[in-house]
């Protein structure tokens, strides 16, 4: 239960950060246009594994496929694969760096017997250079009941 509080907090602070911030089209020094794959920490009802990554689709719009596991791969273990489809802000910041994201898409829990549902996902990419990228992710899956998790993590872009 302290998990899902602290996932629920993450989640309060990643939608006020993001009704915060300006919505009109920012001058544009770092492209939302990249692609990467990364890993990183998984947060859930246990601490595990995750794997994300990010396609650019169209201007402003990927698909970024993701895992998390708590690697305990028993009838009680989790992993959680994750599908959706984003809009990416323009950057927030004047070196153009951190760019947020929102969006919804399909999750699939196989805890106990397999559940499907939608999701709803809010995050931020960090350019650290032109080939690492940061992230983190909070992600909320509707299924017989609400779960969430989250990711932080490293990617290498391509």
């Amino acid at each position: 239960m302290k998990i899902r509080s602290i996932a629920a907090i993450a989640l309060g602070i990643t939608a006020a950060s993001m009704a915060a911030l300006p919505m009109a089209a920012n001058a544009q020094n770092a492209s939302t246009d990249y692609n990467y794959v990364g890993a990183g920490v998984g947060i859930g009802d246990d601490i595990g594994l995750s794997i994300n990554s990010k396609v650019t689709v169209a201007d402003s719009v990927s698909v970024r496929p993701g895992v998390i596991s708590d690697l305990d791969f028993s009838d009680n273990g989790e992993t959680v694969f994750l599908l959706p489809v984003t809009y990416d802000f323009n950057p927030v910041t004047e070196n153009g760096r951190l760019l947020p994201y929102v969006g919804g898409g399909l999750a699939v829990s196989t805890e106990g017997s397999t559940s499907v549902g939608p999701m709803l996902t809010g995050g931020v990419d960090y350019r650290i250079t032109e080939r690492i990228v940061a992230n983190g992710a909070v992600n909320v899956s509707f299924y017989d009941n609400t779960q969430v998790n989250g990711s932080v993590g490293l990617g290498y872009t391509f």
